[in-house]
């Protein structure tokens, strides 16, 4: 387990379709994404894992008011499309 600004990630090694050997980098973090629609996140280095670590915290009420919107947009929808009945 790696970490990075308090935020846990690890690093993973697998093969691709093709049988290549490929690896990366993986962030499921539910502290760190509890604002956001995600549960995970990937990048292929450990520059692009600390930026996107980065970005969530150092945007944390952006990322607050976009839910926001996003979650009044959805109950806006089913309210009004008049015969929803659930998925």
């Amino acid at each position: 387990m790696l970490e990075y600004r308090n935020t846990k990630f690890i690093y993973h090694e697998w093969k691709a379709y093709n049988g290549n050997n490929v690896s990366g980098y993986k962030c499921n973090d539910k502290n760190l994404l509890k604002h956001v629609n995600t549960v995970s996140f990937g990048t292929r280095t450990l520059s692009e894992m600390h930026s996107k670590i980065d970005e969530y915290l150092d945007n944390t009420e952006l990322h607050k008011k976009q839910r926001q919107l996003t979650e009044a947009g959805i109950a806006e929808y089913y309210a009004n499309s008049g015969n929803y009945t659930g998925d």
